[in-house]
């Protein structure tokens, strides 16, 4: 039996439902006489995923037993495929019928055409802007700085990101989510720069074929729906904004004059220093900050990635009080409760198990008198917040943020939340919580 004429390079990181669905998609709307094979990398999966691609027909599985990265895992599936042309697809991609077979008649009715992307469309149906320009340095210090409030930063943005741009048509774009590629135009044994694990490896590779004079396209009548950031979301905040902020670095040491480089970790700092001064929130702690503007992207993680539900509670935890709240989570969560704020000042933070899927905080209270004096609760609960930040940083999740005590509401922004949920009603008889 002879090579397939298609390979498709998969990587898996606990999206054990997302990947189910890819796939599914992916069976659906290939043509049945179209020979393909699926090379699936699961980096260590931790919710049964690599059980799951080990089930499915036409893939062949590599099992990582730690978190390898996506740009290095889908090198191990390219150096183990066979196709004359590679898919790099995300597993939180879903493809509508007749996608796959529109991209790949594409390359076969155009030759100088070296890959295609198609269009990409959010879970509600509406359009999604998900494409690799190469930005400007100015669009670069507008991505990730409070600057991109001043009109030229703002407009540089926008030019990056394409907004109101025309994507009825086909055009030439690119992006890594789901691409198409011949491999004549691809290296022997690598597809991304590993030095950018997570982000940027796409813009990088763009880049590379652009100047090597390939040409990407984007096919409009090729629509796939795009969950977007699936495995991106475990990481948590504090791990995602290092790894986009230190892969960026690199970046624009691949594309820039060298002299640009410091105006950025400038720009960086004097962004991080005024929003500390005015009490705003930082995506970084200073000292991961100056870690990734060297470049230093720090490690992925590995193990539990579950969500964290962070429920700040009116009433101190206890087993029979709180029990309903364990029964409230969902599948793939855990727990972090927060007492409220004790009487008399503490400057510890302590968090402890209460189980396999929750843990109990008593945050520092800095000052007495909080339930009475607003003030006081407002410098109480912005210090709690830091310290609980801190302890979340060193835990990979994304944050689902619940304010069970409207007292709490000085802590929204403070934990790098993902979402704020809906707050619980107040029980019966329930007293107001008091240390």
């Amino acid at each position: 039996m002879g090579a397939p004429l298609l390979s498709v390079l998969l990587v898996s990181w606990n999206t054990r439902e997302q990947t189910r669905q890819c796939l599914e998609s992916l069976a659906s709307t290939a043509d049945p006489d179209l020979d393909y094979e699926v090379v699936a990398v699961d980096n260590g999966s931790s919710d049964g995923s690599a059980d799951l691609l080990a089930d499915q027909p036409r893939v062949r599985l590599i099992r990582n037993n730690h978190n390898t990265g996506f740009a290095a895992a889908v090198n191990q599936a390219y150096r183990r495929a066979n196709g004359q042309l590679i898919l790099l697809l995300n597993s939180d991609i879903r493809f509508h019928p007749g996608a796959l077979s529109r991209m790949v008649d594409h390359l076969r009715e155009r030759p100088d055409v070296a890959g295609v992307s198609p269009l990409y469309l959010n879970p509600d149906g509406t359009f999604q802007q998900h494409y690799v320009q190469q930005p400007s340095f100015t669009a670069t210090i507008a991505l990730v700085t409070a600057l991109r409030r001043l009109p030229g930063f703002r407009q540089a943005l926008h030019r990056f990101q394409m907004r109101g741009e025309d994507f009825s048509r086909p055009r030439q774009l690119a992006s890594g989510s789901c691409m198409l590629l011949r491999r004549a135009v691809l290296g022997q044994q690598t597809i991304f720069d590993e030095t950018f694990p997570v982000y940027w490896n796409d813009a990088v590779l763009a880049r590379q074929l652009d100047q090597a004079g390939h040409q990407l396209w984007m096919l409009p009548d090729a629509v796939v729906t795009h969950s977007r950031g699936a495995s991106c979301r475990l990481l948590g905040p504090t791990i995602r904004f290092r790894h986009l902020l230190g892969s960026l670095v690199g970046y624009l040491r691949l594309t820039q004059p060298r002299h640009r480089l410091p105006v950025f970790r400038a720009a960086l700092l004097a962004d991080h220093l005024v929003k500390r001064l005015f009490g705003r929130s930082v995506q970084l702690g200073l000292g991961d900050l100056l870690a990734a503007l060297r470049g230093d992207v720090g490690p992925l993680p590995d193990g539990d990635t579950r969500d964290w539900v962070v429920v700040f509670s009116r009433t101190r935890w206890s087993v029979d009080g709180h029990s309903t709240v364990l029964g409230q989570l969902a599948p793939g969560q855990r727990l972090l409760f927060v007492d409220p704020p004790g009487r008399r000042p503490r400057w510890r933070c302590e968090v402890t198990p209460i189980g396999s899927a929750a843990w109990h905080a008593v945050a520092p209270t800095a000052l007495p008198l909080g339930d009475s004096v607003p003030l006081v609760n407002w410098i109480n609960r912005r210090i709690a917040a830091g310290a609980l930040r801190g302890w979340l940083d060193r835990h990979a999740g994304a944050r689902l943020l619940r304010l069970d005590d409207e007292r709490a509401r000085p802590v929204l922004g403070r934990l790098g939340e993902d979402e704020l949920l809906p707050a619980a009603a107040p029980r019966p008889m329930e007293r107001s919580g008091r240390g």
